[in-house]
């Protein structure tokens, strides 16, 4: 059974080009994208995935709502694997 998961970076080309490299990997199983904090938690609150891989950075602050979001994940889905990337 592949790994689900969700890849949330606000920056298009980011997110899209590595779903797509991702894409050919059998033992993955891309659920969605999300380009914002508040659309991840939309998107792992309806799809339950197995990993969320997000951007520390994203809208509407480009602060630390990757962070957050991880935060609130992990109290909502405890079980659900969190990575959370920076280019910093």
């Amino acid at each position: 059974m592949p790994l689900r998961f969700v890849l949330a970076d606000d920056n298009y080309l980011v997110r899209e080009g590595t779903a797509a490299l991702l894409a050919g990997i059998p033992e993955f199983e891309l659920v969605a994208t999300a380009a914002s904090e508040s659309e991840l938690l939309a998107i792992v609150d309806e799809h339950i995935p197995d990993v969320v891989v997000a951007d520390i950075r994203m809208p509407p602050t480009f602060t630390t709502e990757g962070i957050k979001a991880a935060r609130v994940i992990r109290e909502r889905h405890p079980r659900i694997g969190v990575l959370v990337l920076s280019s910093y």
